[in-house]
Order: C-alpha cells, then sequence, then structure tokens
C-alpha cells in the first residue's frame, strides 16, 4: 500500500474515532435527561458508570493520535487534525463529567418537577451544542463562527434568566436544607453553562486545523457581553 493510501486511511481512522467520542457523549446526554424527565434513578446510575468509558475512549484516542504522528511523520494539515484531535477530545470529555455530575446531583437531592424543568431548558441548549460540535469535526474545513457564538450567546443568556429566578428562591427559601439545595441546582446550571466555553475552545482548535491559527473567540465574546 502506498504511503499517501496509508495516510488517508491515518487521517480516517482519527476523524471517526473522534466523531465516535462525540457519540457517546451525546448518548450520556441523551441518557441523563432520561433519567430526570422520569426520576429514573437507574439510568443515572448507568450514566456515571458509562463515564470511565468515555475517559477510556479520550486515553485510546490520544495514543492513537500521536502513535499516527510519530508513524506517519505528519505535516502541515494533517499534522494540525491529530494534535487538533487531541484538544478536541480533552474538550469533550470535560463536556461529559458534566452529564456525570448532573447523575451525582439527580442521585442524592431527587429534584421536584419544577428543578427538572429548570435543569432541562440548559440541557436542550448543550444538546444543540453537541450536535454542532459534531459538525464542526465532521466539515472542519468549514468556517462556522457565527453559529458557534450564536448557541453560545443562547446558553449564557438562557443561564442568566435561570440563574437570576433561583437566586430569588434563595433569598425566599424557609431553611438551610432548602437554600443549599437550590445552590446545588446553581451549580449544575454553572456547569452546563460552562460547556459553551468547551464549544468555543473546540471552535477555536477547528479554525487552527483549517487555518494553522489560534484565533481568541472567548475573548470577543468577554468583549461583547461586557457591553451589554
Amino acid at each position: 500500500m502506498s504511503y499517501n493510501k496509508i495516510l488517508d486511511r491515518d487521517i480516517e481512522t482519527i476523524k471517526k474515532d473522534l466523531l465516535a467520542i462525540i457519540e457517546s457523549t451525546k448518548t450520556q446526554y441523551a441518557n441523563t435527561f432520561e433519567s430526570l424527565k422520569t426520576k429514573n434513578y437507574e439510568i443515572a446510575q448507568e450514566v456515571i458508570n458509562n463515564d470511565i468509558k468515555i475517559n477510556d475512549m479520550q486515553n485510546n484516542f490520544t495514543r492513537m493520535a500521536l502513535w499516527k504522528i510519530a508513524k506517519q511523520q505528519m505535516v502541515a494539515g494533517d499534522l494540525r487534525l491529530a494534535v487538533g484531535g487531541v484538544l478536541i477530545c480533552r474538550e469533550v470529555e470535560r463536556i461529559a463529567d458534566v452529564a456525570k455530575n448532573i447523575c451525582y446531583f439527580s442521585l442524592k437531592y431527587k429534584p421536584e418537577t419544577i428543578e427538572i424543568q429548570q435543569i432541562s431548558k440548559m440541557f436542550d441548549l448543550v444538546n444543540k451544542m453537541l450536535n454542532i460540535i459534531l459538525n464542526l469535526v465532521e466539515n472542519y474545513t468549514e468556517d462556522q463562527h457565527q453559529k458557534v457564538l450564536q448557541v453560545e450567546e443562547k446558553i449564557t443568556d438562557e443561564f442568566n434568566l435561570i440563574n437570576k429566578t433561583l437566586a430569588e428562591k434563595i433569598l425566599n427559601s424557609k431553611s438551610k436544607d432548602e437554600a443549599e439545595k437550590i445552590i446545588t441546582i446553581v451549580k449544575q446550571l454553572k456547569n452546563l453553562e460552562r460547556a459553551s466555553e468547551q464549544l468555543i475552545n473546540i471552535e477555536e482548535t477547528v479554525q487552527f486545523i483549517r487555518t494553522g491559527k489560534f484565533e481568541e473567540l472567548q475573548e470577543y465574546i468577554n468583549k461583547k457581553n461586557e457591553k451589554k
């Protein structure tokens, strides 16, 4: 087999394995949402148990990508894809951790329907975000800046809106336990909101793969938020 064919096959393997990690993370979120919606705590425990598989996938991907870099002596765009894939994989694993943490919260606090609804609003946006991440990796040669920025803004705005409502509930809480539970909900929502930062990091990495340059999107977002 020619060198070019071997290299092409290795690049396809990198893309395929990276997409598999993203799909597994989407499954974790879908199961987390199902466990919340149905109050099925067995599913929540399954999500927690399956998180180690995401960790293993990340470690295996990293080893595979580094091996292919060394073996094929990749250069230019192929090298950026392999290196960028490792960076993206790390960000996706962090997003998967959020689903696990929400399941821990669910098992401990057994949230009420109204609390689940508040978390679910953020879940919908994070699911859209995961679809965008999948699309970013599948079509990494396309510029999708605006789509990423729009979803990031929606996630931030939704968090701020819900956070304001919960802050009022904390002030009006009738007991310390009730206040602590609301604070814990805010923490889960904040974790979901932080997932949008991972999306920005992934888009910056995709930009690097595409052009060879990193663009500081987060700095642009921070300046935009200051003007609001």
